[in-house]
């Protein structure tokens, strides 16, 4: 709550109205022909609307559906803040007095009364109490989204429910919210937590619950990126999930075709590597075993690692792996490593310099199916983690910390 009090503080604030914006700015300099009408976006403003001066005096309509707090903006510094709602705003200011302006409009009174309870250093409770009791439906559904649903054993559980509960979704209003924007980061980072299937679960209620169109479009596109780039594992079983759903199917027209191509690639690529599916199966060379397949590997533990003998981080990586395989070799764990070269010179002088005494593999044809042809690789190293039936148990873990981890408590019997 006192990240939005200072929000608010940050914030002159002044009321318009949905239909007409109309006043006088005395002492204002000549060479300003317009004042801005915008909104806060990230760290910066966006305009909405600029509307003609004339002798520091103005009329004009306002074009646009969206209600609740923007920011008149005069120049860089000389600004103040006004809520849009249903009803005729009037402005009446000095330019070198901003700070004493006169509004007259719907919800001017009660924003003018929350400001002074903010001055008084309210707790939570009267913040809530008041924000509930507000009645002008701009400025009610601009400020309430600050406020988080509330019962007498509030959980994480029950919050992912209900989180957007003071959220008007079907109001285009919501889109240039700022408060929507800090809530969306909550909800993705702090309220589903990290069980994809949990996650997918809620995103599908909600994504298909009553919205506007392009308040489901920011949402679908803020989870996409979010999962997209997540460092938890597992989680790009969302990505798949929102990438098959609205990107695949033509619902994300705000992108071009490339990007969308690209976008099909790697959901398509992940889409079978997949916890909890089974590693897909190829045949490849190796350095001493000839031709031989993955499900022909016969180890209660696999790693399944693709790397390059010339890649920087596999050289950083590569090592660390090795130390790690000489420790578990002997309690079930087997390295497969491919790599995507198709010359063997480094390769070859890299596996004797440094005795990796794992399964080499390579692929001597890249004309016949090969291990690119099912499993995404877009750099290297890259790790699967696969129990004894080759089914994909974890991946991408650091060797140093998560894999020892994991694979300590996965021989014993903690994972399941």
């Amino acid at each position: 709550m006192k990240k939005i009090t200072l929000f608010l503080f940050a914030l002159l604030s002044v009321q318009i109205s949905a239909q007409n914006i109309s006043g006088c700015i005395t002492s204002m300099p000549d060479s300003i022909s317009n004042i801005k009408v915008a909104y806060v976006r990230g760290k910066g403003l966006a305009v909405k609307q600029e509307i003609p001066v004339n002798n520091g005096c103005f009329n004009a309509a306002w074009e646009h559906p969206e209600q609740g707090i923007f920011i008149v903006y005069i120049d860089g510094g000389h600004t103040f803040d006004m809520v849009v709602s249903n009803g005729n705003l009037k402005i009446q200011g000095d330019y070198n007095a901003l700070e004493k302006v006169q509004l007259s409009g719907p919800g001017i009174e009660e924003f003018n009364g929350f400001k002074g309870l903010l001055k008084s250093d309210p707790n939570e409770e009267q913040i809530r109490n008041y924000l509930l009791a507000i009645k002008d439906n701009g400025l009610r559904e601009f400020l309430l989204p600050q406020i988080l649903p509330l019962n007498p054993d509030t959980n994480v559980y029950w919050l992912r429910s209900h989180f957007w509960d003071y959220t008007n979704l079907r109001s285009k209003s919501t889109i240039i919210n700022p408060f929507f924007e800090k809530n969306r980061k909550i909800y993705f980072e702090q309220v589903l937590g990290h069980d994809p299937d949990t996650v997918i679960k809620h995103l599908n209620t909600l994504l298909n619950s009553p919205m506007d169109d392009q308040v489901r479009k920011v949402l679908v596109s803020t989870a996409t990126y979010h999962y997209e780039t997540s460092n938890y594992m597992g989680e790009d079983k969302v990505f798949v999930w929102l990438a098959q759903t609205f990107y695949n199917s033509g619902f994300a027209d705000w992108m071009d075709k490339d990007d969308l191509a690209k976008i099909k690639e790697k959901s398509d690529g992940l889409s079978t590597e997949l916890i909890g599916n089974p590693a897909r199966d190829f045949a490849f060379d190796t350095k001493d075993r000839g031709r031989i397949k993955l499900t022909d590997v016969q180890s209660p533990i696999t790693i399944l690692y693709f790397w390059d003998s010339t890649c920087g981080h596999c050289k950083k990586e590569t090592p660390r792996l090795k130390k790690f395989y000489e420790e578990y070799k002997d309690k079930g764990v087997e390295v497969v490593a491919i790599t995507l070269e198709n010359e063997f010179t480094s390769w070859n002088k890299y596996i004797d310099e440094n005795e990796l005494t794992w399964i080499n593999g390579y692929e001597s044809d890249f004309e016949r199916p090969n291990f690119l042809w099912y499993y995404y690789i877009p750099t290297t190293p890259k790790k699967l983690v696969l129990d004894k039936d080759k089914k994909i148990i974890a991946k991408n873990l650091d060797v140093e910390t998560t894999l020892r981890t994991f694979i300590d408590d996965y021989l014993a019997g903690k994972v399941k």
